[in-house]
C-alpha cells in the first residue's frame, strides 16, 4: 500500500492544480469581459462626441455664412453708396477729399442704424498702419461703442483670455484680405463678456476693415447641454455594458464551476480504481517479497559425488550436503539417525520404529 506520507502530497498537487485553473478562467472571462466593454464604450464616446463636433460644425458654419454676407450686403452698400455720392457731387466741382468725406458720413449714419438677427451690428476699423503695434488703426464706426469712435487702437490689446483680436484681424486682412477668427468682446447694451465669432474683410480704397460678429453663448450652452445628455446616456450604457459582462462572467464561472466538479468527479473515479489497482498490485508484491524472503530456491545442475555425496561448489571444491545447502538456503539441519544406520552402526540400542 502507499505510504501515508505521499497522501498529503498527492492532495496539495490536486488544489493547487484546481487553484490555477479556477484564477486562469475566471480571470481570463473578467479580463475579456472589461475588454469588449471597454472598447464597446469608447466606440460609443467616439459616436457621440462625433454627433456633437458634427452638431457644433454645422452650426458654425451657418452662423459664417450668415457673417459673410452680412459683410458683403455692407461693403456693396459701400460702393453703391460711394459711387451714388461721386455722381451727385461730380457737378459741384468739389474735390475728392470732399466727396470722400461726404460718402462716408452717409455710410456711417447707414452702418451705426443698422443691425442684424440677435442684436448683431456691422463696426468698421480704419487702418493707418500696416505694419501693427500702437495706434496702427482707428475705431472708425461702432455701434456698440459709440463713444469709442475715433480712438486709437493697438495690436497690443489683449482679451480677458490673452488673445490678441486686433493682431489676428491685421495679418489676416494682410495675408488674404478676409478672415474669420474668434475672442472674448462685451455684448450689446451689456457689460457681459462674451466668447465671439467674427469674420472681417478689408476694403482697400478707404482702408477699411468691414466686420460683424455673433456670440457663441448659444453655440457653448448647445453642446454643453448636448455633452451632458451624451456624459448621462454613456453613463447608462457603461453600466449596462458592465451589467451584462458582469452576468455574462457569473454565468461562465457557474458553468466553469460545474464543468470542473463533473471532471473531478470523472478523475477521483479513475484516481479510485487506480489507487484499488496499485494496492491490490501492492499487496501482491508484499506477498510475493514475503514469500521470497522466507524461501530460498536452489535452481540448476548440483554436481555430486556419487559415493560420498558432497556437492562441489563453483570454486571447485567440494563441500557436505549440509554445508552446502545452508550456505545456498535458509534451510537449517538438525542432525539425527535413520533406522537402518542405527541397526548398521549401533545394532546394541534399540530404537523403536517411530522414532
Amino acid at each position: 500500500m502507499l505510504k501515508n506520507s505521499e497522501q498529503p502530497f498527492v492532495g496539495i498537487e490536486k488544489n493547487r492544480i484546481r487553484f490555477f485553473f479556477y484564477i486562469g478562467s475566471v480571470s481570463g472571462i473578467i479580463l475579456l469581459a472589461v475588454v469588449l466593454s471597454f472598447i464597446y464604450s469608447h466606440s460609443l464616446n467616439q459616436e457621440y462626441s462625433d454627433k456633437i463636433n458634427q452638431l457644433s460644425t454645422s452650426i458654425i458654419d451657418e452662423k459664417k455664412r450668415f457673417l459673410r454676407n452680412s459683410v458683403e450686403r455692407t461693403i456693396y452698400y459701400i460702393q453703391q453708396e460711394r459711387a451714388q455720392v461721386s455722381h451727385e457731387y461730380a457737378s459741384k466741382n468739389l474735390t475728392k477729399e470732399q466727396i470722400k468725406s461726404e460718402s462716408v458720413d452717409r455710410i456711417s449714419k447707414y452702418i451705426r442704424k443698422m443691425r442684424l438677427i440677435d442684436d448683431g451690428y456691422v463696426w468698421v476699423n480704419r487702418i493707418v498702419d500696416y505694419k501693427g503695434g500702437d495706434n496702427y488703426a482707428v475705431r472708425q464706426i461702432h455701434p456698440n461703442l459709440p463713444e469709442t469712435e475715433g480712438t486709437w487702437l493697438s495690436t497690443h490689446t489683449m482679451d480677458i483670455k490673452g488673445g490678441r483680436p486686433y493682431e489676428e484681424e491685421l495679418n489676416g486682412v494682410k495675408k488674404n484680405g478676409e478672415l474669420y477668427f474668434e475672442y472674448y468682446f462685451k455684448k450689446m447694451n451689456s457689460e457681459k463678456i462674451a466668447h465671439k465669432m467674427t469674420f472681417a474683410k478689408l476694403y482697400k480704397p478707404y482702408d477699411w476693415v468691414v466686420a460683424t460678429g455673433v456670440y457663441l453663448d448659444d453655440v457653448d450652452q448647445l453642446i454643453e447641454k448636448e455633452t451632458r445628455k451624451m456624459q448621462q446616456t454613456l453613463d447608462r450604457q457603461k453600466l449596462r455594458s458592465f451589467s451584462i459582462a458582469f452576468f455574462a462572467s457569473l454565468i461562465s464561472i457557474v458553468v466553469i464551476v460545474f464543468f470542473e466538479r463533473q471532471l473531478g468527479r470523472l478523475i477521483s473515479s479513475y484516481e479510485n480504481r487506480i489507487q484499488k489497482h496499485t494496492n491490490s498490485l501492492v499487496e501482491q508484491k508484499e506477498k510475493a517479497e514475503k514469500a521470497l524472503s522466507e524461501v530460498k530456491q536452489l535452481k540448476g545442475m548440483l554436481p555430486i559425488c556419487s559415493h560420498c555425496k558432497k556437492i562441489r561448489d563453483d570454486k571447485g571444491y567440494w563441500n557436505q550436503i549440509e554445508k552446502y545447502i545452508h550456505e545456498h538456503s535458509d534451510a537449517q539441519f538438525s542432525h539425527g539417525i535413520c533406522q537402518e544406520c542405527a541397526k548398521k552402526y549401533y545394532p546394541d540400542f534399540n530404537i523403536s520404529e517411530d522414532k
